[in-house]
């Protein structure tokens, strides 16, 4: 496609610009529009729902799948109980600085 765009001003450029850009986003949000339709034909041809076509969930698992129980708590702070690391991730702060005071690991171990 080739448009001569010389001749207009720039005002109408810019109208050019806006127009293009809402029709552009039209377009997009049509095309999701679609595409979900088919999605959603393909799961209903299957007997399956979106999720489980996606591999989201499976057959039967019930409310979304498996559920993670949390990890155990490894290590407590001795004067705030409420301070309590599981020992994955990044150490917390609290516990970062009583390791830097010189303490160890295990004297916070549970």
């Amino acid at each position: 496609m080739n448009i001569n765009l010389a001749p207009l001003s720039i005002r109408e450029l810019e109208q050019l610009i806006t127009d293009a850009t809402t029709l552009i986003e039209k377009k997009k949000a049509e095309s999701i529009k679609n595409a979900k339709a088919e999605v959603e034909k393909i799961a209903a041809d299957a007997g399956v729902s979106i999720e489980e076509l996606l591999g989201l969930t499976t057959a039967g698992s019930g409310a979304g799948g498996k559920v993670r129980k949390p990890a155990a708590i490894k290590f407590r702070h001795p004067n705030d109980a409420s301070l309590t690391w599981t020992g994955r991730g990044k150490r917390p702060n609290w516990l970062q600085a009583e390791l830097a005071k010189g303490k160890q690991l295990e004297d916070f171990a549970i």
